[in-house]
């Protein structure tokens, strides 16, 4: 029998008793009542003696053994043979992170834990006699089938098992499975949002139907006033008639079949919004599944700084999308290490400032409309917003009077900045400076933000503000330069329409007063860097987003404001890797793309920004007319997504789908230059580019080959039929693209 089916089964069910094993040791140690006490021992021995039974089925000695010995204390411990004190769980701990290091990596397991296995048994001195154990199973052999039994009593095993199941059956999805139905499920409301489209165009066509009906009856007294002869009039009514039963007919078709696509519409919706509803629902997982590890944690740092805590959990069933919990376990942890470590006191100093030994800490979670919102509380020291600013200085963040100028939030946030630590030492825990920047890095990742408060002596709180899920988002389209944008609607606080009187200037940067606070004012297509004026310069005034960044308001200028919508976020892909800001792309209904901007992240890297955007941009604004880029790439997904990038850094922007479209397109009109794939139907990259040397005669002309033809043998071959770049995909990235499209433009500087 092959059993490598029943490997990711046995690994998922041992994680998850491995979690009831650790739950039942620590709420146990929590000095629980003696029923309690009983219900959690009973839990724990339960659990391994599963792990134990499966491990033997599939042949996994070494996790069967380790399973055994715990079993084995447990069971004295539950007979009162053994005291669980603190060190005993410490080892019965550590056996379950032994039995979770081999799990995860069933059939091969890794050499040090195979290794580590006769030592921890034997450090557990488990004195029953291991029994021996069978490599794997065998099927048995063939047996002749035996007849049911003639009767069975109702308390019989028997009966009990052929019982109807009323229990809520679940069953294992892989997890791709479940992104593939919800992307499918993401394209169905696409597809709605087109459906709509076409609507709007059976509406157009009554309106031009109703003009017609006018015209014709204009036409009509028209010609009543004329005169005709018998005849004439006789055939002109005749023709008239016919018209009229045409016109009728048109219109009377074009009304019903506009009241059928609005019913079609209206059912449709529903039925689109119910799946994506519960297919939202298979995706969404508890957060206790990443809260379920912090009272572990907890413990074992307070242990290692030689301090005492408690943890708090509150919240434990408010859902997540699978992706975001993924992205912010090691944020949490980050923070949980942060507070025992930096923010707890030790007991002797606590019970000196008048509180108790042991210190709190306290984790919390609830839903708000489509955020969710996670708070980590200590009753520690709190952070001193003067030893930071000293601090920064000691580290040369920032000059001594400028760090003097900094507010109480503005200095809290200074912990953000990588590299920062108050930590004088480096510690196996903490003091590498490197655990604040990766929450604040991983929360712009997923459009979200972090706040930290803190009051010396009385404790800190670290909120986070998620979005629920990453695969749907609700988008803000609007109009930046000729470029239509995307923003995650959760992002945006507030939108304003900015008059150019109301602009002032502090320190050279624009701003507007609002709500009785001054807001920088930035612009979109600049910070983008497209080539052109601010909104306000082309409009007497235009709309603004405004935005939470870093605890403080920022209004982001746009052209207008387009639609907003639900839509489903499509990766970039790893052409696109190095691009934090650019967070996806949005299909539209037309089958277009517009590119989602992560608002946040790209304020935020605004010092990286300036040291390459800017460039860009000064090249563009001594030419006359942006420059003219064919684009060439059978993949639609790669043409429309190269156009976008090319049209916001300002340039006139033409696509083809293959070579011989290119070709068609090269001989109506000029172009600056060209950026193609390679492989693509009719006419390839290397043809392409051979072509417009020899047949079209265009020996000038700049021709960038994009492909994931890696070997020096394409690379040579791209050359010599006269490209003037070769960019391999694995090692692209859009700067790169943009500095070569400068260099052969002749626009660096």
């Amino acid at each position: 029998m092959d059993l490598t089916s029943f490997y990711a089964q046995f690994r998922d069910e041992t994680a998850d008793n491995l979690r009831i094993l650790n739950d039942a040791l620590l709420a146990i140690e929590g000095q629980a009542g003696e029923t309690l006490r009983r219900s959690e021992l009973d839990r724990a021995f339960r659990a391994v003696h599963t792990i134990k039974g499966s491990a033997r089925m599939l042949g996994f000695d070494p996790i069967a053994q380790v399973a055994h010995a715990l079993e084995h204390v447990l069971g004295e411990i539950r007979q009162e043979r053994r005291a669980l004190d603190r060190p005993l769980a410490d080892v019965l701990l550590r056996g379950g992170d032994l039995i979770g290091q081999l799990a995860a990596a069933v059939p091969q397991m890794p050499a040090p834990a195979l290794a580590a296995v006769p030592e921890f048994v034997q450090a557990l001195g488990a004195a029953a006699p291991q029994p021996p154990l069978a490599v794997a199973p065998q099927p048995p052999p063939a047996a002749a089938p035996q007849p049911p039994p003639a009767a069975a009593s109702p308390s019989s095993p028997m009966l009990a098992e052929t019982a109807p199941r009323t229990a809520r059956q679940t069953v294992r999805v892989r997890v791709d499975r479940l992104d593939r139905l919800f992307n499918l499920a993401g394209e169905l409301a696409v597809n709605q949002q087109w459906l709509g489209e076409v609507g709007q165009e059976l509406y157009r066509l009554q309106e031009a139907v109703d003009r017609q009906q006018r015209a014709v009856q204009a036409l009509e007294q028209e010609l009543a006033r004329l005169r005709f002869s018998p005849t004439q009039r006789q055939a002109l009514d005749a023709r008239l008639t016919v018209l009229r039963d045409a016109q009728a007919a048109l219109a009377d078709l074009a009304q019903r079949q506009s009241d059928r696509l609005d019913r079609h519409l209206a059912r449709q919706q529903m039925l689109v919004k119910d799946l994506e509803q519960e297919v939202m629902a298979v995706r969404l997982l508890p957060i206790a599944t990443i809260f379920n590890s912090l009272p572990r944690l907890v413990r074992d740092l307070a242990a290692a700084t030689s301090k005492q805590a408690t943890i708090e959990i509150r919240g434990e069933t408010t859902e997540l999308d699978r992706k975001v919990l993924e992205l912010i376990s090691d944020p949490l942890v980050h923070l949980v290490r942060n507070a025992v470590d930096h923010g707890l006191e030790a007991p002797d100093e606590r019970v000196a400032a008048g509180k108790p030994p042991a210190g709190l800490i306290q984790i919390s979670a609830e839903s708000a409309g489509n955020e969710v919102r996670i708070q980590i509380r200590d009753d520690g020291r709190g952070i001193d917003p003067e030893r930071v600013r000293r601090r920064a200085v000691e580290l040369g963040m920032l000059a001594a009077e400028r760090a003097s100028q900094l507010d109480t939030q503005e200095a809290l946030d200074l912990i953000f900045q990588p590299g920062f630590s108050t930590a004088r030492t480096v510690t196996e825990i903490s003091g590498r400076g490197v655990g604040m920047d990766i929450v604040r890095a991983n929360l712009l990742e997923l459009g979200g933000q972090v706040r930290v408060d803190s009051t010396v002596g009385q404790g800190t709180t670290v909120s986070l503000t998620i979005p629920l899920t990453l695969i749907t988002s609700r988008v803000l389209l609007v109009q930046a330069g000729r470029q239509m944008l995307a923003l995650p609607a959760a992002t945006i606080r507030g939108i304003l329409w900015v008059r150019r009187d109301q602009v002032q200037l502090i320190d050279g940067q624009p701003t507007i007063a609002y709500q009785q606070r001054t807001v920088a004012l930035l612009s979109l297509a600049e910070l983008v860097g497209m080539n052109v004026d601010s909104p306000l310069a082309r409009h007497p005034r235009a709309p603004a987003l405004l935005l939470n960044v870093r605890q403080r308001r920022i209004a982001l200028l746009v052209d207008d404001l387009l639609d907003e919508r639900e839509a489903v976020v499509k990766p970039l892909g790893p052409l696109f890797a190095r691009r934090p800001a650019l967070s996806g792309a949005v299909q539209l209904g037309d089958g277009g793309l517009a590119l989602l901007i992560n608002p946040l992240q790209l304020i935020e890297g605004g010092a990286r920004r300036a040291a390459a955007l800017p460039v860009l941009s000064q090249s563009l604004r001594d030419d006359p007319r942006p420059a003219r880029v064919l684009v060439v790439d059978d993949s639609f997904t790669t043409r429309e997504l190269l156009r976008s990038i090319l049209q916001s850094a300002g340039y006139d922007v033409t696509a083809a789908i293959d070579g011989a479209d290119a070709l068609d397109r090269l001989r109506s009109t000029t172009y600056d230059l060209v950026v193609s794939d390679i492989e693509m139907p009719r006419v390839d990259g290397f043809t392409l580019t051979t072509r417009i040397r020899r047949e079209l005669a265009l020996s000038e002309l700049p021709v960038v080959l994009i492909t994931s033809l890696a070997s020096e043998e394409h690379r040579r071959r791209g050359l010599e039929a006269g490209a003037q770049a070769y960019i391999v995909k694995s090692q692209f990235n859009q700067d790169s693209l943009l500095k070569v499209i400068q260099q052969l433009l002749g626009h660096e500087e």
